[in-house]
């Protein structure tokens, strides 16, 4: 059985069975090239243990429905013993940024003494034939506090922008209308609310469903909460309510001036105290203060993207590749000690969701002057790479 195979039993099993009664609410494959063929290991991401004099790259990630404890783990394949004691030593390295670690393999290359070691070690086993299962459940423990920080950095950046995604629309009045027409204290059926938006220009989508993205983007701000089928506007959803104080013919109008396609001003000049409100909204994420903190290490406050991203790399490591760059980039550009070859970059490496849809949000809510778009597509950032210009107002 190939590595491969390994992960992927593994994969599914943890998906569905969750470990030791906990079930696993994140997981995250490795972005490495022999993997991302494989759409059953989505989503993919690399996260970067660095312990000093080289880095290590866990072939999956978790995070536990305790909202805290993380989990790293390395697979081997049909291997020798000396293959899979390299792979317990990688097991017991993650130990350091990591409450848990595992060693996944063919159950056939599993003799006792590996497993005593394991055990010693106080690293998981998990052993894959036509079944999965876990021979050893290691105790938690605590990692080793810089170490742990910067991985728990990656993972809240992943979080922000890939797994309750940025921004799918370029309006940030798609997002807000939900604080427009939901009422406080008010638990909604998420089968009928589509209903409540009226005659409000919603986004058709694939399936006639961009009302869902709108709704991922409320609950990206923090506008709305979901529990199973129920939206709920939260506090801070419910005290924008009252600042805006607006109904959906209103806010109709205020998305056709400063938020549609045929718009004539940017939310911050038809309407401040919309804007000022995302604005709250944006900054409590620690990625924009980044990207504000390295802005203002250029003159003037302003520089390129590509620039952007290789001083707010050296102002936060964990976050700033994440952001900036593709998860399938990450592997050409990083070196045995973790540093980015930020030469090497090209554009079809930039996160297009950043220099396209975030980008435009942030010029709404008056964080950044308006400027053109780095483009929708790679072919078109290719010729704007130059032209994508980020200045704080």
């Amino acid at each position: 059985m190939r590595e491969e195979d390994v992960l992927l039993k593994t994969h599914s099993f943890l998906k569905a069975q969750g470990l030791n009664g906990q079930s696993i609410v994140r997981l995250y494959t490795d972005a490495h090239h022999t993997l991302l063929k494989n759409q059953k290991l989505q989503p993919f991401q690399r996260f970067t243990l660095n312990m000093g004099d080289f880095v290590l790259h866990p072939d999956l990630v978790g995070q536990l429905d305790d909202g805290e404890s993380i989990f790293a783990l390395e697979a081997k394949g049909a291997v020798g013993t000396s293959e899979l004691v390299r792979g317990l030593a990688q097991a017991e390295l993650y130990q350091s940024g990591f409450h848990y670690s595992f060693l996944a393999t063919v159950v056939n290359g599993l003799g006792e003494n590996l497993l005593q070691f394991a055990r010693r070690k106080n690293i998981g086993v998990i052993a894959v034939s036509e079944d999965v299962k876990i021979l050893n459940f290691p105790e938690a423990q605590m990692p080793f506090r810089k170490i742990f920080q910067s991985i728990a950095r990656q993972m809240e950046t992943v979080i922000q922008i890939t797994e309750q995604q940025t921004f799918q629309y370029n309006a940030p009045t798609h997002y807000m209308v939900w604080s427009v027409i939901l009422e406080p204290h008010i638990e909604y059926e998420i089968s009928g609310i589509s209903k409540l938006l009226e005659n409000y220009p919603i986004p058709e989508g694939k399936n006639k469903d961009g009302w869902k993205a709108t709704l991922a983007g409320a609950r990206k701000l923090g506008i709305v909460n979901r529990s199973g089928n129920l939206i709920k506007l939260t506090p801070i959803g419910e005290a924008i309510k009252d600042i805006l104080r607006t109904n959906l013919d209103e806010w109709i109008d205020v998305h056709e001036k400063a938020g549609g396609k045929r718009r004539k001003y940017y939310l911050f000049e038809y309407k401040p105290q919309a804007a000022a409100c995302l604005r709250l909204l944006l900054l409590q994420e620690p990625i924009l203060n980044l990207v504000i903190e390295g802005l203002k290490k250029f003159p003037n406050f302003s520089t390129t993207f590509s620039e952007l991203a290789v001083v707010c790399d050296g102002l936060d490591h964990a976050r700033a590749p994440i952001f900036f760059l593709k998860p399938e980039a990450l592997e050409s550009l990083i070196d045995s000690n973790g540093h980015i070859d930020w030469d090497k970059t090209e554009p079809r490496n930039y996160r297009g969701r950043m220099f396209f849809q975030y980008k435009r949000i942030l010029q709404h809510a008056g964080v950044i002057k308006p400027d053109v778009l780095g483009g929708s597509s790679v072919k078109e950032y290719e010729k704007n790479i130059s032209r994508d210009i980020w200045t704080l107002i």
